[in-house]
């Protein structure tokens, strides 16, 4: 039982690691080099993380059975 709420507040701080890192790249990068404003920045890290989660959690253990 505590092996498997350790395994998802594992997952939930890397997602959220992931979130917040690429959020801050994103926010810096997109005012200065691709003239992208914060909320489309925002957008583009909510799409990069579902895909990333949908990657890890999905697609990688089907293709392992």
């Amino acid at each position: 039982m505590n092996d498997v709420i350790i395994k998802i507040l594992k997952k939930i701080f890397y997602y959220f690691l992931l979130f917040a890192g690429i959020i801050l790249s994103t926010s810096h990068l997109g005012d200065n080099y691709m003239g992208i404003s914060d909320e489309e920045g925002y957008l583009l890290t909510i799409g990069i993380c579902c895909f990333v989660a949908f990657i890890l959690e999905y697609l990688i253990p089907k293709f392992k059975c």
